[in-house]
């Protein structure tokens, strides 16, 4: 008996695992054809995508991203006719259907043998293969090349963001792709490629994949696609990273390219100049720029911020006149303006120590308080802007409060 139940045993788990590939075997064909129930047949197939006996054959993976392929080219024949389809299950099927592809191909090899069941051996004398699945999933791959670009957007829209990055990653990667061979779709042509790396940064950095984002924005900037909204957020991604080397790159790059219509750039350089007490280099920068557009508010405003970290305050309020006069709607102008007149009342008053209340109050009449109330018009402008409101508001309350201006201090600090 004890015989007996045990090759009833074996019996039953022979019969187990021909089920797993019969399964396997049915699923494949149930799931071919624009009306197939391709969610029934990825729910049939799921065990055997962990089952020991069928997880390792290459015939399961093969059939699994064939699942995917047939439900995302069914939906799209969907779209086509203008039915309702799932854009973000799209984009999944794609990204799957991919996966499984990528797991099967290194599993998809037959040993060659002879007539008398010898392995057949290669000039190196390694055993021949072939493969029974790989031709139909590198072309299968290479019909769909151009579906990963909208699939990411599908993923991008429905804030899976390391989708998208994944869809887009296949998109960039699938022509130089091993696997493929010689049936590896030919490359878009770089302004398309690299408009994709872009976006494929995009989607890194929401997913807070800030390394993939970056080497993304470099592979654009590699094909010619040099946007100023690609150095913005390189910018900003290498900000987050706390990497002021890779911040001043990029900006360096950025203001190559686009210095002769903005300053934002040359801002970031000349602050790390200065913040590298490299004065006398931020200065020739300036100086060379003031000389190509001496009509540019942003770049004596900028100068006058150099001047006044050397405490050159005279220069400096000279500099932020001369920017608010040539853009009075330039707030942050305004903003330095009203902030460098406040310095230099400030100054005033910390070298009055050792004056007597009489000398003070005359200081104050013919000195300081005028230079406050100069400062005043200018900051009042600064705080209809919200990039510098919360500085102007801060200045402006220390003012009235100097000035004993009650009606105007209540005003701000209910602001």
């Amino acid at each position: 008996m004890k015989k007996l139940f045990l090759l009833g045993l074996c019996f039953m788990a022979v019969a187990g695992a021909s089920a797993q590939k019969s399964l396997v075997k049915e699923v494949e064909g149930k799931s071919k054809g624009f009306d197939a129930d391709f969610a029934k047949a990825r729910t049939q197939l799921a065990p055997a995508l962990t089952d020991a006996e069928t997880k390792d054959d290459a015939q399961t993976w093969y059939v699994a991203g064939t699942i995917e392929f047939g439900d995302y080219d069914s939906q799209l024949g969907k779209k086509a006719v203008g039915q309702a389809a799932d854009d973000k299950a799209m984009g999944e099927s794609l990204v799957k259907g991919y996966e499984y592809f990528m797991t099967a191909f290194p599993l998809d090899t037959i040993p060659e043998v002879d007539k008398t069941g010898a392995p057949k051996l290669n000039k190196d004398g390694s055993p021949k293969v072939k493969t029974k699945y790989s031709k139909d999933m590198a072309k299968k791959l290479a019909a769909h090349y151009n579906d990963y670009a909208s699939g990411g957007q599908f993923l991008w829209e429905a804030q899976d963001y390391p989708g998208a990055y994944k869809a887009w990653s296949i998109y960039t990667s699938l022509p130089q792709n091993p696997s493929l061979g010689k049936d590896a779709p030919a490359a878009a042509p770089d302004s398309i490629v690299g408009q994709i790396y872009y976006f494929q940064g995009l989607a890194a950095w929401q997913a807070e994949k800030l390394d993939d984002a970056i080497a993304a924005f470099r592979s654009a900037l590699k094909l010619g696609y040099n946007e100023s909204s690609l150095y913005d957020y390189a910018i900003g991604v290498a900000a987050q990273k706390q990497d002021e080397g890779m911040i001043v790159e990029f900006a360096q790059e950025a203001n190559k390219v686009y210095g002769d219509t903005t300053t934002k750039y040359l801002t970031i350089i000349i602050n790390d100049k200065i913040n590298k007490e490299k004065y006398d280099e931020a200065m020739t920068l300036l100086e060379q720029a003031i000389a190509v557009a001496p009509n540019n508010a942003e770049l004596y405003d900028v100068r006058g911020i150099l001047y006044q970290s050397q405490k050159k305050n005279d220069e400096a309020q000279a500099d932020f006149e001369k920017a608010v006069s040539l853009n009075p709607d330039y707030m942050k102008a305004q903003l330095d303006l009203g902030r460098v007149l406040y310095a230099k009342a400030v100054a005033i008053e910390e070298n009055a120590g050792t004056l007597d209340n009489a000398a003070y109050n005359k200081l104050r009449e013919d000195q300081i308080d005028p230079l406050l109330k100069q400062a005043v018009p200018y900051l009042e402008n600064a705080l209809n802007n919200e990039q510098t409101e919360s500085d102007a508001r801060r200045l402006l309350r220390s003012i009235y409060y100097t000035l004993d201006d009650e009606a105007n201090l209540k005003r701000i600090e209910a602001m």
